[in-house]
């Protein structure tokens, strides 16, 4: 049985290919980046698609040649300058559904959410809830699995937060009161559910949801990741909700630039969705169960790796704007009249001529700002990051060499451009590949 499964190197996409792989399937990944897929996933056959642009049905039909079963894994948490939100979950996953009916697949999996409702106020629910009512009206033996709160090695979207806020040294996060209640499953389980849905026939044209046994609030899970972190106890702090949307807005910012940042107004949404459903049909899909969520955490103790990964939600981006900021402020305050003569004269003091120098500082200086600024753009931090690490090294051999006096003199403000290169390597090495 061949099956293709959309989204297939994502967070829930990567454990529904092992999955199906165990039951026997030939699987087929489809995403954006081949590259990146196949460097991921690296023992089964890529094929390119692209829900941003993929919007006919007959963009979908010949990639469906020869495949009995279609997993449809993709979503994105909120649309960005890349993405768009409402495409990728509704116009191109509606056509890939009706190339589906019309290629006459003989299963049509769909992993929807949980909050996936037309009134419920994010783009994210609101877009998977259009495609989960187109794909009722087909003719084709589809089902709509819809997962609550998924908990695995790795994290998405709303758990990369909540992994984010129960990371934070002494305090203790809660948004509002924290009383919001989830069902959490284990990704292992979802993606076991998944497979074998996936390889029979029933049950079919229904919707089933994908719960744990535990019913849990925002806070509890906080408390038990933070427990599971190894962290120990930390003071409670409830955010009033006006204030954490404005500061999940600035997240949006990064997220509409192409930051895959789990610091969103959706993140927030998604997790105020407090509606518990019955997985008891899922569960018995499931051959080995469906773990709750503290048993999850206890069979999978936490590594250096997810101490690293909570502690790191907040504090890397945050010394990435700061480190952009330093290098645009200087190339600006550079630019002003006074501090631009100074450094001409700096210049001009070591032989060169003063036009000559003139240009040299007016260059130096707008390559700081461009360096700050490309530092905050997806797809360019290492880049600039590179560049940041050539200038600062070119400016303490170019002062060594231009005025040894000032090592003498501005030692210590000297120096500390090394901690920030190094600052600057770290941010450089915690951007992925997406």
């Amino acid at each position: 049985m061949r099956c293709l499964v959309t989204g297939a190197y994502g967070f829930i996409g990567s454990a529904v290919v092992a999955a199906l792989r165990r039951e026997g399937l030939t699987v087929i990944g489809a995403g954006r980046d081949l590259e990146l897929g196949r460097r991921l996933v690296p023992d089964i056959e890529w094929i390119a698609c692209n829900f941003n642009k993929d919007i006919e049905v007959a963009h979908w039909m010949p990639r469906l040649k020869d495949i009995d079963a279609v997993v449809n894994c993709v979503g994105i948490l909120q649309g960005s300058l890349r993405d768009d939100a409402s495409r990728i979950h509704g116009e191109a996953t509606i056509a890939l559904f009706a190339a589906c009916a019309a290629a006459s697949i003989k299963r049509l999996v769909h992993v929807s959410a949980v909050s996936a409702e037309a009134d419920v106020a994010s783009s994210y629910a609101s877009s998977k809830a259009k495609a989960d009512a187109a794909l009722k009206t087909l003719d084709v033996n589809w089902l709509i699995v819809k997962p609550s709160l998924v908990i695995g090695r790795g994290s998405y979207g709303g758990t990369s937060l909540m992994r984010g806020l129960a990371g934070l040294p002494c305090v203790l996060p809660l948004p509002g009161a924290g009383k919001e209640r989830f069902q959490p499953i284990a990704l292992e389980d979802l993606a076991s559910g998944l497979a074998a849905l996936a390889a029979k026939d029933a049950p079919a044209r229904t919707t089933l949801y994908a719960a744990g046994p535990e019913t849990l609030s925002i806070r509890d899970i906080l408390v038990a990741y933070r427990a599971w972190l190894g962290f120990g106890e930390a003071r409670e702090l409830a955010v009033p909700l006006p204030l954490l949307r404005f500061l999940l807005g600035l997240g949006d910012v990064a997220g509409w630039l192409g930051h895959a940042s789990p610091a969103r107004t959706t993140s927030l949404t998604q997790m105020r969705y407090d509606t518990l459903v019955d997985g008891a049909s899922f569960a018995r899909a499931c051959s080995g169960g469906v773990k709750g969520f503290r048993e999850t955490l206890q069979l999978s103790p936490a590594t250096l790796q997810d101490r690293l990964h909570a502690r790191s939600v907040f504090a890397v981006p945050l010394l990435q704007i700061t480190l952009a900021a330093f290098w645009i402020l200087t190339g600006v305050l550079t630019l002003m009249p006074e501090s631009f003569a100074g450094a001409v004269a700096l210049v001009a003091n070591a032989g060169l001529d003063a036009g000559f120098a003139k240009a040299l500082v007016a260059i130096a200086s707008i390559a700081d700002i461009m360096a700050g600024a490309a530092f905050l753009l997806p797809g360019w931090v290492r880049r600039a990051g590179l560049a940041q690490l050539v200038l600062s090294a070119i400016y303490l051999v170019g002062l060594s060499l231009l005025s040894p006096a000032l090592w003498i003199e501005h030692f210590g403000p000297l120096l500390k451009v090394v901690p920030m290169m190094a600052a600057t390597a770290v941010v450089m090495a915690f951007q992925e590949k997406r």
